[in-house]
């Protein structure tokens, strides 16, 4: 059984209330259901008192982002409490009645909790941050709960995190650059080359499997990503043509084809351990599935 805890040292003062919330839809005799949870989670946000601060709310919405994003990776991406979790953020989100939030000068006015406020800055600042993790394993398993709990969200339409999705799919799936000496460096497209590969497919799977639905089918820029030494054109092309990428610098069907060849390269590469296969395999055929629910 999945049981949350605190690892800052100077956690929120709510801190461990969310916890508890969280670990009562987690436990092992389900006393919350996922909306239990977003009622209770929403009866600790500060309704504005005359001798508060006006942006009180906008603080506690940073500092509970912060904790809950925190948590995530805790919590096992191939697990129920996983999508629980995404769940919970979705209860939230559709909670009535709404209300106004006052964020502060920076951000100013936003809805409780329809425009779920700050969710999404907060998880940028936390991309690729997570100094209570060890190198290693370790460090990887955290990043794929993370993200997967990110393409959960993404999957149920709450978020424009595309951004995200791209960057895991480049970094996975769109080859890598061997320097050579005295000459222009070669583009290696053996998947072997990949740094961390296993990790790196294994969060790629999780954007394909959980947000692949909102990926397909759109041809479109998405500001924020670049583009794997794969997909980015030869010198020559790119000076005639003026782009720098062989379809839009974001999600085009172009890409898309490219990330299915791609994983299919490493479902079949027998250099590669059998797992990460799998995963390649299972990714390649949730693509397939897409793709066919569309033409349906």
């Amino acid at each position: 059984m999945l049981t949350l805890k605190i690892e800052d040292e100077a956690p929120a003062p709510f801190a461990e209330k969310v916890v508890a919330i969280l670990n009562s839809v987690f436990s092992s005799d389900k006393a919350f259901s996922t909306s239990d949870a977003a009622v209770a989670l929403n009866n600790l946000y500060p309704r504005h008192q005359p001798d508060s601060e006006p942006s009180a709310g906008g603080q506690f919405l940073w500092w509970f982002w912060d904790l809950v994003h925190d948590l995530a990776r805790q919590v096992p991406h191939d697990s129920t409490d996983s999508a629980r979790l995404a769940e919970i953020v979705k209860e939230l989100h559709d909670l009535e009645p709404v209300e106004n939030v006052d964020l502060g000068s920076e951000w100013g006015e936003s809805q409780l909790w329809r425009k779920l406020p700050l969710l999404g800055p907060v998880f940028y600042d936390k991309w690729n941050q997570d100094p209570r993790a060890s190198e290693g394993a370790d460090k990887d398993q955290r990043e794929l709960n993370f993200q997967t709990y990110g393409a959960r969200l993404a999957g149920h339409g709450l978020v424009p995190f595309e951004m995200y999705a791209v960057w895991a799919l480049t970094d996975a799936l769109e080859g890598e650059t061997t320097p050579i000496r005295g000459a222009p460096d070669e583009v290696n497209p053996n998947p072997t080359a990949v740094d961390r590969l296993a990790f790196k497919v294994a969060a790629a799977r999780s954007w394909i499997t959980y947000a692949g639905h909102i990926l397909y089918g759109r041809d479109e820029d998405v500001h924020g990503t670049l583009g794997g030494p794969l997909y980015k054109l030869d010198k020559k092309e790119a000076a005639r043509t003026r782009r720098k990428y062989k379809g839009a610098q974001g999600l085009c069907p172009l890409r898309w084809q490219l990330w299915k060849e791609r994983f299919q390269v490493v479902k079949d590469c027998q250099d590669i351990d059998y797992e990460v296969r799998t995963l390649a395999k299972e990714a390649f055929e949730a693509m397939v599935d897409i793709e066919e629910q569309h033409r349906a």
